[in-house]
């Protein structure tokens, strides 16, 4: 599976070898570059790229660097607009409900959404990382059975949730 940075280039040229990686052409300034993520494609389009859009940059971040847009030292006019949040929304596919705001005045609707769709990532990597979880165990009590070993020794040898 390729890593979600992908949708924003295009490979140009194949893996040479299993050990290496493809070319890739970033889709908003062709700058051709080295097919690795985390290494060159997302630095790229978040400090080298002088087209790509905020809401790309802002998705590409990922979450632990996202907490810092709504933070109170960031001032006002760095904060993206309604209409950057709503397609940030769109993109994710997810469905926004807010709370009740707390008294009036004190955190702004978009700080409310920008919130609730940090709450909903957690819950979606929470869920993503019991579901790797649960597939590697589930893969090695198959590989221990096809081994021959007793049911009760793979009990007492695998972690448990």
């Amino acid at each position: 599976m390729r890593h979600a940075v992908w949708e924003h280039f295009e490979e140009i040229e194949p893996r040479a070898s299993a050990k290496s990686h493809p070319k890739a052409k970033c889709n908003y300034c062709n700058e051709r570059i080295r097919g690795q993520p985390k290494r060159y494609m997302i630095p790229h389009l978040l400090k080298k790229c002088p087209h790509a859009p905020q809401a790309v940059k802002q998705q590409v971040q990922g979450p632990q660097n996202q907490l810092s847009s709504s933070t109170p030292s960031t001032p006002m006019s760095e904060e993206a607009s309604d209409n950057e949040l709503e397609s940030e929304i769109a993109v994710e596919g997810l469905e926004l409900v807010i709370p009740n705001p707390e008294p009036q005045g004190l955190h702004s609707q978009t700080q409310l959404q920008r919130l609730e769709l940090r709450r909903l990532k957690a819950k979606v990597a929470k869920h993503q990382t019991e579901a790797e979880f649960m597939a590697k165990k589930l893969s090695a009590r198959i590989k221990l059975k096809d081994l021959g070993v007793p049911e009760d020794e793979i009990e007492r040898s695998l972690p448990s949730l």
